[in-house]
């Protein structure tokens, strides 16, 4: 039970887990009543106030084109319910509907939505086949790559690992591409770099693109699945024939607007949060490095991931048991991917990379947002002291 006589649990709570979620901006939550009452009609019927919805997202979407620097006339935007679905749609609607049997290349550090959907549109997991890694999580391609390669139907990547931060480069990617997998499609989850970074989406020559709200401080049941145009999607269901048959059912207008709103904010501070984040982090290795007497952190995230993540094990500790301690320290932190926090199983982004089972456990994942500041990096060190003590 936390000291009730510990200065910290007066305050209010430190959260570093905007890997999972993130608040969403009070600039998108103060426009919602508006747009509720503005834009409630449903936009695929045939009346005015339903013009009305269905110009606004025509708009929003020329306009998320544009913060991504894509021309209208190289990509349909298809809005969904979220990340895991335009994932979904981006893996199994690419591969399906192809004469079999199809083989899949996947990052075996990706989102595990990445990879159950690549094995489920392949058919077997056998011909889903993974392209090999170095100890820090990025495609080594100096490695022999699995047999078969060269006749994949599509490539699915992480630009940014959810738990390690750890960055592929998407131009080289795609310059390997044209020996090595020249009859695949490139499906990249830019899920943890939207608004945080740049995307190359014409130097990686991209097909389809998956992002979510949730990341970017908006509206978190709302997603965009990006897709090149003459890009082969076949539906997930049926039903309705909105967005071209692709993705059947009413498109959400307000939260629409209000994820684009928040990817218009994100976009905008993005090269100023860059750097800033930056010296969070930074701040945070620093802090780490000093517990050495107490322990030996071992940061999984490489020096030159994204800032926004930090995945770092505490050998000897169990990283539930850590998160939970230092939780009762009013900071929250996260064990690893949150749509895998309860399986109780090891990490299998740090198994691609080599880590050991027992470090695998042992691991927090600390990530960062707009709200986070130098004083809540201290007052989690302050935590992880308090932690490790009572371990």
């Amino acid at each position: 039970m936390a000291d009730a006589h510990n200065p910290l649990n007066r305050l209010s709570p430190v959260y570093l887990d905007h890997a999972a979620a993130t608040p969403l901006l009070p600039q998108v939550a103060a426009m919602h009543a508006r747009l509720c009452q503005q834009f409630f009609a449903n936009p695929h019927a045939a009346t005015s106030l339903s013009e009305d919805a269905r110009r606004a997202i025509d708009v929003a979407g020329r306009r998320f084109l544009e913060l991504l620097g894509i021309a209208e006339d190289e990509a349909q935007v298809i809005w969904t319910s979220g990340g895991t679905e335009s994932v979904n749609l981006g893996c199994l609607g690419a591969l399906r509907g192809r004469r079999p049997p199809v083989l899949g290349l996947v990052d075996p550090a990706a989102h595990a939505s990445v990879l159950e959907a690549s094995r489920e549109g392949v058919g077997a997991p056998e011909r889903c086949l993974a392209l090999p890694l170095d100890s820090r999580g990025r495609f080594d391609l100096e490695k022999p790559v699995p047999a078969g390669s060269a006749d994949a139907a599509l490539l699915a990547v992480c630009h940014v690992n959810n738990e390690t931060g750890a960055v592929h480069d998407l131009v080289r990617l795609r310059q390997w591409m044209v020996g090595g997998a020249p009859k695949a499609a490139l499906m990249v989850d830019a899920i943890q770099s939207f608004g945080k970074m740049d995307i190359p989406w014409r130097a990686a020559r991209i097909d389809l693109l998956a992002v979510s709200g949730r990341k970017i401080g908006g509206p978190p049941s709302v997603g965009a699945l990006v897709r090149r145009r003459g890009v082969q999607l076949q539906p997930l269901f049926f039903g309705g024939g909105q967005q071209d048959g692709l993705r059947p059912g009413t498109v959400d207008v307000v939260g629409v607007l209000e994820f684009v709103e928040a990817a218009a904010l994100a976009c905008g501070e993005r090269a100023s949060e860059w750097t800033r984040v930056t010296g969070l982090n930074r701040r945070l290795r620093e802090g780490l490095a000093t517990l050495g007497r107490t322990c030996q952190p071992q940061c999984h995230s490489p020096e030159d991931a994204s800032p926004y993540i930090l995945s770092v094990a505490f050998p000897g500790c169990e990283g539930e048991v850590l998160a939970r301690l230092v939780e009762l320290e009013n900071v929250i932190v996260g064990t690893g991917s949150a749509c895998s926090a309860r399986s109780g199983k090891s990490s299998h982004v740090l198994a691609a990379m080599g880590v050991p089972a027992p470090v695998s456990r042992s691991t927090l994942r600390v990530s960062f947002g707009p709200s986070t500041t130098e004083h809540d990096i201290d007052r989690l060190m302050c935590a992880l002291r308090t932690a490790l003590a009572k371990y």
